[in-house]
C-alpha cells in the first residue's frame, strides 16, 4: 500500500489474528507512512488498545450507519461523557466507544438514565446539535476555501506533481507512473525474489531431473550403435523430449501462486491493463531461462551420454538445443492452460488433456503412417512432433550402421539373397542408412 502511494488507504480490521504487540506495530507503521508521505488512513480495528488508539488523529463513531461522533481522538472520551454515559476506570478509549453503540455494554452516570439518546436516530440528532459538530463543519468549510476542489490552481499542480514522478517515455496523459519497460524490469526483479525465497521449490526438479536421467540412462545404457539399438534410440529420444516437455507442467502451480499477488498489484494501479499479462509473461519467461537451464542441463547431459547417443559435438548441442526450447514451449502451453482456467483442478485436466494427445501424436507411440486421417492433424499442431523428428534425424541423418540380424539367417552370406531384418534395409547390403531407417519407419 505503501509503494502505491495512495493518497487515501482503508484498512478493514488488518489486525486480526494478529497479538497486542504486532497489532501495535502495524498501526506504528501507518502513523509512520502517514508523517512521511502525507498520506490518510481510514481504519476499523476492533479491541484496540490505548497505545494504538492514541496513535491516531481522529476517531469515527457509527452506530447502525449512522455518524455520532467525529473530531478529535483526544475529545471523543469526553464527548460521550458529557452525553451522560459512563467509562469505568480501566477501560481503554476504544473499548468505550465501542460500548456506547451496544445497549446491553453501555452504563449510564447516576442522574442520567432519562437524558441519555437511546436510539440511533437519538444519538444522531445530539451530534448534529452539539458544539463538536458545528466546530467539525467550520473546519471542514475553511479546509474547502484553502484548497477549493474545483480550483484551477490546484487542478494543475496536481497535474504537474504527477507528470514530475511519471518516468521517461510515459505519456503525459497516462495515469501510470512506470514505462512498460520498467513494469518488464521489476517484473523480473520480483520473480527472482519469488524464486530465491522458495528454494525447495526451485531446486527440487533439478534434482528430481537428475534421478530420472540417471534412471532411463541406466535403461538404455550402452545401446550399440547397430540395427540392434534402432528401437532403444527412438525410446530414449522419446523419452528425452518427453520428459523434458512434461517438466514444465509445474508452471501451472507456479502461475496460481503468484496470480493473488498479480491481481492485488493489479488493483494497486502497478500495471497498465493493457501490458499486464504481456509483462508478467515477458518477466516469467527472463526469470525462467536460469532454472531451466540448469534443470536441462542435469538431466540432458546424464542422459545422453548414459544411453550412448551419438558422440559428436554438433550432434550434442543441437540435440541439448532441442530439448531446451521444448521446455519453454511446453512451458507456455502449460500456462495458457492456467490462464484460461479458473481453478488448479480446471487446469490441469485441460493438461491431462493436452498431455494425452501429445504423447500419442508424437510420432514413437503411433508412427504417422498408423495414424488415422481424422485424427492425425494433431501431430501438426504438436510442438513435440517436431522436436522428436528433429532429435531423430540429428541422430541417424548420414550414418551406416551394422546389421545385427539377417534373414534368412544363414551362416554364409552371398550375392543379394539375404537382407538385414529391420525397416529400410536394402538386399545384399551388410549397413543399414538411417536416413532409410528413419524414412520408412517414421516418415521423415
Amino acid at each position: 500500500m505503501a509503494l502505491a502511494a495512495a493518497p487515501l488507504a482503508a484498512w478493514d480490521n488488518s489486525t486480526r489474528g494478529l497479538d497486542s504487540a504486532s497489532a501495535l506495530t502495524f498501526t506504528k507503521s501507518l502513523r509512520t507512512t502517514a508523517n512521511l508521505t502525507g498520506t490518510s488512513h481510514a481504519v476499523a480495528i476492533y479491541q484496540a488498545s490505548q497505545a494504538i488508539y492514541d496513535l491516531f488523529d481522529n476517531a469515527i463513531v457509527l452506530y447502525e450507519g449512522r455518524e455520532i461522533f467525529f473530531g478529535p481522538c483526544h475529545r471523543a472520551k469526553g464527548y460521550f461523557e458529557e452525553m451522560g454515559w459512563f467509562c469505568p476506570a480501566r477501560q481503554t478509549t476504544g473499548d468505550f466507544l465501542t460500548s456506547v453503540t451496544n445497549p446491553t455494554e453501555r452504563q449510564t452516570k447516576d442522574g442520567y438514565d432519562s437524558k441519555v439518546p437511546r436510539t440511533p436516530d437519538d444519538f444522531e440528532a445530539y451530534w448534529r446539535n452539539s458544539p463538536d459538530y458545528a466546530q467539525l463543519q467550520r473546519d471542514i468549510a475553511a479546509h474547502e476555501q484553502t484548497y477549493p476542489v474545483d480550483g484551477d490552481g490546484m487542478l494543475q499542480q496536481l497535474r504537474e506533481k504527477k507528470n514530475d514522478a511519471q518516468a521517461a517515455h510515459v505519456r503525459p496523459k497516462s495515469p501510470y507512473v512506470v514505462s512498460t519497460a520498467m513494469q518488464v524490469k521489476l517484473n523480473i526483479k520480483r520473480a527472482y525474489q519469488r524464486i530465491w525465497n522458495d528454494k525447495a521449490s526451485t531446486f527440487t526438479p533439478v534434482l528430481v531431473n537428475c534421478v530420472m536421467a540417471l534412471i532411463v540412462g541406466s535403461v538404455f545404457y550402452g545401446t550399440p550403435d547397430a540395427s540392434a539399438g534402432f528401437f532403444a534410440k527412438g525410446s530414449v529420444l522419446f523419452f528425452a523430449i518427453l520428459l523434458n516437455a512434461l517438466s514444465a507442467i509445474s508452471e501451472i502451480n507456479s502461475l496460481y501462486d503468484q496470480r493473488p499477488i498479480v491481481e492485488k498489484h493489479k488493483t494497486y494501479a502497478f500495471y497498465h491493463p493493457s501490458v499486464r499479462t504481456t509483462t508478467e509473461a515477458i518477466a516469467g519467461i527472463i526469470a525462467d531461462i536460469p532454472v531451466k537451464f540448469a534443470t536441462a542441463v542435469a538431466f540432458n547431459l546424464t542422459l545422453y551420454f548414459m544411453a550412448g547417443l551419438r558422440r559428436e559435438p554438433s550432434q550434442f548441442f543441437i540435440f541439448f538445443l532441442i530439448a531446451y526450447i521444448s521446455i519453454f514451449v511446453m512451458s507456455a502451453m502449460f500456462r495458457t492452460m492456467a490462464a484460461l482456467t479458473k481453478t488448479v483442478s480446471q487446469a490441469m485436466a485441460l493438461s491431462g488433456v493436452l498431455i494425452l494427445a501429445i504423447v500419442v501424436y508424437t510420432g514413437f507411440v503411433v508412427p504417422p503412417t498408423y495414424m488415422k486421417v481424422w485424427f492425425s492433424w494433431i501431430r501438426w499442431i504438436n510442438p513435440i512432433y517436431y522436436a522428436f523428428e528433429i532429435l531423430v534425424a540429428n541422430e541417424f541423418h548420414g550414418r551406416e550402421f551394422t546389421c545385427s540380424a539377417f534373414v534368412p539367417g544363414y551362416p554364409v552370406l552371398n550375392g543379394d539373397s539375404f537382407v538385414c531384418s529391420v525397416r529400410g534395409a536394402v538386399a545384399g547390403e551388410r549397413t543399414v542408412s538411417g536416413d532409410a531407417f528413419i524414412a520408412s519407419q517414421y516418415s521423415y
